[in-house]
């Protein structure tokens, strides 16, 4: 998906707003590419991203879907 295109975005949100839902509040998900884990809060729309290569496409897509990024 080309997140730099409006139907690009889209798309990449609806993967990852399908994707986000599998993870229970405060679960996380593994990015094994960059060694990046990224924390959930459904409930305050936040992801927290934790590892060196905080992959900032994955933080862009949380941020079209309206959710609040921190990186730790």
């Amino acid at each position: 998906m080309e997140i730099n295109t409006a139907e690009g975005m889209a798309q990449a949100v609806a993967w990852q707003t399908a994707h986000c839902a599998l993870i229970k509040e405060g679960g996380t998900w593994a990015v094994p590419r960059s060694g990046t884990v990224i924390t959930i809060s459904h409930k305050n729309k936040q992801a927290t991203f934790y590892g060196l290569l905080p992959e900032p496409d994955i933080g862009k897509v949380f941020e079209a879907m309206g959710w609040v990024v921190r990186l730790k």
